[in-house]
């Protein structure tokens, strides 16, 4: 599953696509299976993917800061572009996360 995230961290819109290393990463995190995103999918896990795959796909350019925390704090605005399977799409995004 691929996801394609823009953020705004306060430097203007970026844009990635998550890597099976940042499903790797969400699932160790939060102990759960990726096939749980279809039903639980929530502004943490959103946050989690963009800032981990922004920490390794640096073509936008932007200063990441180094802890989850401090990239959440700065978030002025994400969203989902698209989805390769087509399961989980913005207006599915819960907070329950």
């Amino acid at each position: 599953m691929k996801l394609t995230i823009r953020f705004d961290i306060g430097y203007g819109p970026a844009t990635i696509t998550t890597t099976l290393a940042t499903l790797v990463a969400w699932e160790r995190r939060f102990k759960m299976k990726t096939s749980d995103l279809a039903d639980n999918f929530g502004m943490e896990d959103m946050a989690f993917m963009a800032w981990h795959s922004a920490k390794v796909q640096t073509e936008h350019g932007q200063a990441i800061p180094v802890e989850f925390e401090s990239f959440v704090n700065k978030l002025e605005d994400i969203t989902i572009v698209t989805s390769e399977q087509g399961k989980v799409i913005p207006a599915e995004v819960s907070e329950t996360h």
